[in-house]
């Protein structure tokens, strides 16, 4: 059976093909969203996590992650935060912008966000999260979506799923893994199987889906209708493609040159980006980081990169090694 041909809708978006990029703090920005969306394979792009407090206060870095290209959609943008009055703005505001879906973060397990009540820390008042997601219903028209951890430490956050079916949530996207494992162990795909069972909505599983194999067995092992991919999309943002080749009985290639030209043609886009040096220099160096690695003598990159003083270096870097590539 081929799992990329079913197709679904979340609310009155049709995802196909039933991949989607996961959203990642300070990485699936509209420059690394369309360059996975080019490079084909994913079926929704899902923003970098947008503060609900930064929105509603009209803070400048806050609207200018509401950025998206045309070309993106389907597109959710995830948003977080402690406070139900500001999320509920939150979300008006990015109905405004004019994307496809508004997602609600209730998974980040980072200390700082956690604290504040916001991220996985919402899962330690059902009620609480409940009333965010439900002003949030009632004041958006687009389709809502909550990504979530399977729990706080041990509870079963399937109890607060089944109320957020109810109240009208249009997807749900289920990390196996607690709050307290953070990234630690290996992601419960009985209990994603499980939420799966229960729920009507479609529902994305997440997590420790490294390979295409693992995409298909993810599909296999636990019927969800979408599988959602973050980290694995860093080492290769061609995994998406690998994905459907890889379900369609195709070779699933892993030459040295398209991870190449993968690096340069996001390089360009933050080249062309009107954001200062400093910031350009730091996605250089972090992205291009994630992407040579998997690749042999990728550490030679990663070297290169300690050197650098502006993009066009990277590029001099990339061109360089893909020579030497060529000669060995």
């Amino acid at each position: 059976m081929n799992y990329l041909d079913r197709s679904f809708d979340i609310g009155g978006v049709h995802i196909d093909p039933p991949l989607a990029l996961a959203p990642m703090a300070e990485v699936t920005d509209v420059y690394y969203r369309s360059l996975v969306k080019e490079l084909g394979g994913v079926g929704l792009v899902v923003s970098e996590f947008i503060s609900a407090e930064g929105l509603s206060r009209k803070n400048d870095r806050s609207h200018q992650m509401l950025t998206f290209d045309e070309r993106e959609r389907p597109i959710a943008i995830q948003i977080y935060g402690g406070n139900p009055e500001r999320m509920d703005d939150a979300a008006a505001i990015v109905e405004r912008k004019g994307v496809d879906i508004v997602d609600i973060n209730m998974g980040c397990p980072v200390k700082k966000i956690v604290n504040t009540g916001a991220g996985s820390g919402m899962l330690k008042d059902f009620d609480k999260a409940a009333r965010v997601v439900e002003r949030i219903c009632k004041r958006v028209k687009i389709p809502v979506t909550v990504k979530v951890r399977k729990g706080w430490e041990t509870d079963d956050v399937l109890p607060l799923l089944k109320r957020f079916e109810e109240i009208g949530v249009s997807a749900i996207a289920i990390h196996g893994r607690t709050r307290g494992e953070a990234y630690t162990g290996a992601s419960d795909w009985a209990y994603i199987a499980d939420v799966k069972r229960e729920l009507k909505i479609p529902v994305w599983g997440n997590g420790d889906v490294k390979t295409p194999a693992d995409a298909v067995r993810m599909f296999e092992t636990t019927g969800v209708d979408g599988v959602m991919i973050g980290r694995a999309a860093l080492h290769n943002p061609f995994i998406f493609r690998d994905i459907v080749a890889h379900a369609s009985g195709h070779p699933v290639l892993d030459e040295i040159d398209r991870r190449i030209d993968a690096m340069q043609r996001y390089l360009a886009k933050i080249e062309s980006a009107a954001q200062v040096d400093k910031w350009k220099l730091h996605k250089a160096r972090t992205l291009i980081g994630w992407f040579s690695r998997g690749i042999a003598h990728g550490k030679d990159i990663r070297v290169g990169l300690q050197d650098i003083t502006c993009v066009g270096d990277v590029q001099r870097i990339l061109d360089r090694f893909r020579e030497s590539m060529a000669a060995a």
